[in-house]
């Protein structure tokens, strides 16, 4: 049971919370939460989306202003034997009241200097109120363990012609279990862009990322319940802690090596079912950018951008000894790289009250590790990250405009990634919202959408000897996004 908060530390925080890449954020403007697809933006948000493409802004200053407020529900099924209620669902709530988005240019002719902020990876924070699978099912274990474990003490005692004194009726179990954590890995982002021709432009930049995750969590209160013994003096059913419930038969006439083996059980259980962690991982990386721009008419703009892969290692700190029983260790390194990824977006405008945008984004998984040691080499992917999105707009007047985009993902995880901390699905976006142009310096917009993810399974090999155990996950997300553009 000390694995179990480890697990959650190592997996649960350290993912995107909106679905655009399995550790990489892409929602980065209240634009995009009304439409979907930016990734051919000429907009100020092209700071993020396509930095070659903010030469198209006109001369002198653009800032960007957005926020999201991003609401997330994790639920997991699980049906193993030995649980309270089987199949027994556990639901996480994630929120992220501020998720923000800050763009910044200044454009003089045939160049645009720019600069960004935002939440590249995470960004929300999670409470689990009764816990995950992957800790229940550890504790449940206990009945079934001691049931076993008790059985030779049993029927030594009634084979030397004694009444059973039933001290392997381990009947059930019950536990404390909270956990919270946060993650959040900010980026800050500066471009150059330079118009090589009407048709052509390009940009170089960088992102500097600060990455951060906070665990909170505890395994406390662990009792069980037994049937009553004469031999334990107890003529109602025992209800308190596995240690103190051998403690009780070692008070028994058991004999003294049954008596010493039953205290030292006792003192392990006691370190196993009270478990406490308070632990940060922090660390840094860079991310080059590449990024052309392409406009063959009025009528057309393509869009093509490239991430490097970012190396990015954690450093573990653990405050005031809560290690979760050893697993955490201060100093520790892992491995958090962010992947490389290439976006193509294109956009295009058939009248001048109608723009259609689609674009792609393709995440080079297989070339990442996921395992988070520098020691072993798990394979969790089987193919890359898949993204796709397509977006309409359409100007009710000079100063509304009203759009509405789709968007789709393809994961390529297999197995070895997929468990109730972590786990990524297929997904399906619908989005909406609209655009006001309160002046010609001064731009609003409000947009919102909702994503299903298309459920998952796994079957998992139990660690005892019982049929195997079906697990499904499934998420749904909503957010709300609003921003302002000025124009100087």
């Amino acid at each position: 049971m000390k694995k179990l908060l480890l697990i959650v530390a190592a997996a649960t925080f350290s993912g995107s919370l909106m679905a655009g890449g399995l550790v990489t954020n892409t929602n980065h403007s209240a634009y995009m939460t009304r439409i979907l697809s930016r990734h051919a933006s000429t907009g100020v948000d092209a700071v993020y989306f396509n930095p070659a493409g903010l030469t198209k802004l006109d001369n002198g200053f653009h800032f960007s202003l957005n926020n999201q407020v991003i609401g997330q529900t994790k639920t997991i099924t699980n049906d193993y034997t030995f649980l309270n209620q089987h199949p027994t669902e556990y639901t996480g709530k994630v929120s992220a009241p501020i998720f923000p988005a800050v763009y910044a240019v200044y454009k003089k002719d045939k160049l645009a200097f720019s600069l960004g902020f935002n939440p590249i990876g995470g960004g929300g924070g999670a409470e689990f109120a009764t816990g995950l699978p992957s800790f229940e099912m550890g504790i449940s274990e206990l009945v079934p363990i001691l049931g076993v474990m008790l059985t030779p003490l049993d029927l030594g005692i009634t084979g030397a012609g004694y009444p059973d004194p039933t001290f392997r009726n381990v009947t059930g179990y019950d536990a404390d279990i909270f956990f919270k954590g946060s993650s959040v890995y900010f980026g800050y982002q500066a471009n150059v862009s330079y118009e090589i021709s009407d048709m052509i432009s390009v940009a170089v930049g960088g992102r500097f990322v600060t990455a951060k995750n906070t665990y909170e969590g505890s395994i406390s209160n662990v009792t069980i319940t037994a049937a009553p013994s004469a031999y334990t003096g107890l003529t109602t059913p025992f209800a308190g802690t596995p240690g103190n419930y051998l403690r009780a038969i070692a008070l028994s006439a058991v004999g003294a090596s049954s008596a010493t083996m039953l205290n030292g059980s006792a003192a392990v259980l006691d370190g196993m079912t009270n478990v406490e962690a308070d632990a940060i991982e922090e660390g840094k990386g860079f991310t080059p950018i590449l990024s052309v721009n392409i406009t063959p008419n009025d009528m057309f703009n393509v869009a093509l951008r490239y991430e490097f892969k970012t190396k990015l290692s954690l450093t573990t700190t653990v405050n005031d000894g809560k290690d979760a029983g050893g697993m955490f260790e201060d100093g520790a390194i892992k491995v958090a790289d962010m992947p490389a990824m290439m976006s193509l977006g294109v956009g295009v405008r058939p009248a001048s009250k109608l723009y259609i945008a689609a674009g792609m984004g393709y995440y080079f998984d297989n070339n990442n590790d996921y395992d988070g040691s520098t020691e072993v080499n798990i394979k969790m992917t089987d193919k890359n990250f898949f993204e796709y999105s397509v977006g309409i707009e359409y100007a009710l007047s000079n100063m509304i405009r009203i759009s509405g985009g789709y968007s789709g993902t393809m994961t390529g995880v297999n197995e070895n990634y997929q468990n109730d901390m972590r786990y990524s699905l297929n997904t399906t976006t619908f989005a909406g919202g609209f655009g006001i142009a309160v002046s010609p310096k001064v731009d609003i917009n409000l947009g919102a959408m909702y994503t299903m993810y298309k459920d998952g399974d796994k079957t998992l090999t139990p660690s005892l000897p019982v049929a195997s155990i079906t697990e499904t996950y499934d998420t749904s997300t909503w957010v709300v996004g609003v921003g302002a553009d000025f124009h100087f």
